[in-house]
């Protein structure tokens, strides 16, 4: 039998599954369709790459009752997002 390689994940990878975790916590408690947030959470628990887990996250901010939704300004968080929508906007 061969061995498997573990593959780690990257800060960043780690960093986007908490954020999706907490998007999808808060969206639950906003009323957002489970249609919407069962796959997402799905998704955390199979091996996504990093275009799954912006996609279901920019799918999920851009439903209405996500509307305006930001993490506090300043935390590691929403300084990440930032850093995630610039790199978008290019």
């Amino acid at each position: 039998m061969g061995k498997r390689k573990t593959v780690w994940l990257t800060d960043r990878d780690i960093r986007l599954r908490f954020i999706l975790f907490a998007v999808i916590d808060t969206a639950s408690v906003q009323g957002v369709a489970a249609e919407l947030l069962l796959p997402a959470q799905k998704l955390l628990q199979d091996s996504p790459t990093e275009a799954q887990l912006r996609s279901t996250l920019d799918a999920i901010l851009a439903t209405d009752e996500m509307q305006g939704f930001r993490f506090p300004a300043g935390s590691e968080a929403d300084d990440f997002m930032q850093a995630l929508e610039a790199v978008a906007a290019k």
